[in-house]
């Protein structure tokens, strides 16, 4: 009678180690890419709902506001993101997000006027 081995052997084992690694290390960057993306949707999103508070705080007295605890569902910040009102007057404002969304240095940095515009002014993602 003959015993048979059944399993793997060291060598099938290390090159399925060297392919798992080699996948890892093409896939981690774009993960990163997409979850800073992703991050930088909320800002978006936030300064949108920033804009539609202007727009009713206008409607009702005549003017934008600096004051950010006279709008509607303001949050001074979300995810990894700050937002700040930069500037307003009867006709005109400027509000600011900004944070670091992937742990360097760089923070990325959003803009959204009067006509909605949203300006990415440091983008984080590509820096």
């Amino acid at each position: 009678m003959t015993l048979r081995q059944s399993g793997f052997s060291l060598i099938e084992l290390l090159v399925v180690m060297v392919i798992i690694g080699f996948l890892t290390a093409l896939v981690l960057p774009y993960y990163g890419r997409n979850v800073a993306k992703s991050r930088q949707a909320t800002a978006q999103a936030q300064l949108c709902a920033v804009q539609q508070a202007q727009e009713v705080y206008k409607f009702q007295y005549g003017s934008y506001t600096t004051n950010t605890a006279l709008l509607s569902n303001w949050l001074s910040t979300a995810g990894n993101y700050t937002f700040t009102m930069v500037a307003a007057n009867a006709t005109t404002f400027t509000a600011q997000a900004q944070g670091n969304i992937d742990g360097d240095g760089t923070l990325d940095q959003w803009t959204i006027d009067q006509n909605g515009a949203l300006t990415n002014v440091v983008n984080d993602v590509t820096n």
